[in-house]
């Protein structure tokens, strides 16, 4: 089955051409038409990475941060992007270059990843659920947000349950948060969904 090339992760200049590209492609897009806030936030992050990327050229440490901050934001926004259109076209290759990400043909024997797709839906201040469809052989599920952009070194506060929807309150409102699921199988297995990042009410 084609899949979406992950080539943007490795360049900052792929990263900008393929979020250009995926915004020219998908906004008014027929194929999409339900596409995730994650669209409309790219459109609006992608101009500042741009600056911040030109500021970080001096090698200055505070614009080189700043810089790494939102390209974690640029990165997450994509990824979120990239699982929603690898459920909607599922697997057809004409439907996967229509979004304007690059496609690649899968090894064969390659599993699927475990969860293709995180939902989060905000709700009063402060509060914000995600969920997940329900994953076979899964014995638990641990709910993870951060308020940094995530990195090696990231801290998740987690809460663990046996369902694949979870509702955190307490929230920092007018900040960005980022989510993830952990899927914990048999067999020590474990899987992990794509980061979904909101900025909570």
């Amino acid at each position: 089955m084609d899949q979406i090339s992950t080539k943007y992760k490795k360049s900052e200049g792929e990263l900008v051409s393929t979020s250009e590209r995926v915004i020219k492609e998908m906004e008014n897009n027929p194929d999409y038409p339900t596409p995730p806030a994650a669209l409309a936030e790219l459109k609006k992050e992608l101009p500042d990475f741009r600056l911040a990327i030109a500021d970080a050229k001096g090698g200055d440490k505070k614009m080189v941060s700043v810089k790494n901050d939102k390209k974690a934001i640029i990165l997450a926004l994509l990824q979120e992007l990239a699982a929603y259109v690898t459920v909607t076209s599922k697997g057809d290759r004409t439907l996967l270059l229509s979004s304007g990400f690059e496609v690649t043909a899968a090894r064969a024997g390659t599993p699927d990843p475990a969860i293709k797709e995180l939902v989060v839906e905000l709700g009063g201040p402060g509060e914000a659920t995600i969920r997940t469809r329900k994953v076979t052989g899964v014995k638990a599920y641990i709910h993870q947000f951060t308020t940094e952009a995530p990195g090696l070194n990231t801290v998740w506060v987690q809460e663990g349950s046996s369902q694949g929807n979870h509702t955190f309150t307490g929230l920092t409102s007018e900040k960005r948060h980022w989510f993830r699921v952990v899927a914990i199988g048999f067999g020590k297995q474990r899987a992990i969904s794509p980061i979904v990042t909101r900025v909570i009410q």
